[in-house]
Parts: structure tokens; C-alpha cells; sequence
């Protein structure tokens, strides 16, 4: 809020001077002036025809006059520029609470893109992991060996032409997919094993 003022400084009454008539005792007053000074002041009052007293007093007074008009001009700049100072800053700080506010906004929205965006690519990695798990009721391959692979020697992969089922763990075996045939010395044992099974051994 700016100081409350007139609105144009300089139609202030300005200071009335006293007359040598009002005035109720002139007093007088001594000073020391270079001789340049001096000579001009009687160069003056020669030429006005006045005593040098009457033109230093009337330069004085017209010098006070002066300086008040000064003081009343600068005095109403200053609080001019006070007013406009803060209106400026009052309309700073709107323009700085409203980018604020407008910055606020712009977060809280991004970070609904960003839970959004976490939601559906959660959603998406249990369908995958839906997709990719066997189904709960599909048989698992047993921890030891089992008594169909007693005597068996090495693994022989082949490609199936009609569909089978694992030997260990019964798992469907579709036609056309990978199997491996476990090989005994009697060669009339006939044992099919997924090619997945986790019972064939690791390739060196």
C-alpha cells in the first residue's frame, strides 16, 4: 500500500514569507564572501540602485524559495516511486502465486500419468506372468530318478510325428515338438521325455 498523498505535490501552499512590514524584528545576520563574490553583489546593487543588503536578502529569499520547490518536487517523486514500487511488487507476488499454483497442478498430473502408467504395466506383467506359468494342475518333474530311467545311458532328441506324453511326468507332448528318447541296453525299452525335463542332464 503506497502513503497516502496529494495527488500533485507541487500545488502544495507554498511557505509564506514575512514582509519586512509583518515581520516584528529583522535581525541581522554576518558572513564572510570571497571578494569576487563582493564585488558582484555591489556590482549588482549599483546597477539596481539598491543597498548590497536589500540584493543579498532578496537572493536569499529567492534561494529558499527555491529549495522549498525542490524539496516539495523531490518529495513527491519519491513517493510517487513508493506507490508504483508497490503496486509492482503486489502484482508480483500474484503472478508468482499464480505460476505456482499453475506448477502444482502440472506435478499432480504427472504423477497421475505416472501411477496410471505403473498400473497397466503392472497389470500387464501378471498377465505375462499368468501366460508363462504352467497351469497349477500339470504334473512336476520328480527331485530323483525314477524307476523308468534305471539303466539309462544317454538321451537320443528327435522330433515327435504324432503326439506322446512324457514318461516321468506325463506332461502332453503335442506333435512336432522337441522330445528326447532315453536310450537302455535293451533296445525294446521305449521311454519318451520332454526335451524340458529338468531330469536330462546339462550338454558339456
Amino acid at each position: 500500500m503506497g502513503v497516502p498523498r496529494d495527488d500533485d505535490p507541487t500545488k502544495r501552499p507554498r511557505r509564506k514569507r514575512r514582509s519586512r512590514d509583518e515581520a516584528p524584528k529583522e535581525r541581522v545576520l554576518h558572513t564572510r564572501v570571497p571578494v569576487v563574490l563582493e564585488d558582484e553583489l555591489k556590482r549588482l546593487a549599483k546597477n539596481l540602485r539598491v543597498p548590497v543588503s536589500n540584493v543579498v536578502r532578496a537572493i536569499l529569499e529567492d534561494a529558499v524559495d527555491a529549495v522549498d520547490a525542490v524539496g516539495g518536487l523531490a518529495e513527491g517523486e519519491l513517493l510517487g516511486f513508493a506507490d508504483r514500487l508497490a503496486r509492482q511488487r503486489d502484482q508480483l507476488r500474484v503472478r508468482i502465486s499464480r505460476r505456482s499454483e499453475e506448477e502444482r497442478d502440472d506435478e499432480a498430473a504427472l504423477e497421475r500419468e505416472d501411477d496410471d502408467d505403473d498400473d497397466e504395466l503392472g497389470d500387464e506383467e501378471e498377465r505375462d506372468d499368468g501366460g508363462d506359468a504352467p497351469p497349477l494342475d500339470e504334473p512336476a518333474c520328480p527331485e530323483d530318478l525314477p524307476a523308468t530311467l534305471e539303466g539309462v545311458f544317454g538321451y537320443q532328441p528327435f522330433v515327435l510325428a504324432a503326439a506322446s506324453r512324457c514318461a516321468v511326468c506325463e506332461r502332453p507332448l503335442p506333435a512336432g515338438s522337441d522330445a528326447c528318447r532315453a536310450l537302455f541296453d535293451d533296445p525294446t525299452r521305449r521311454v519318451v521325455l520332454a526335451s524340458t525335463c529338468r531330469l536330462m542332464p546339462e550338454k558339456g
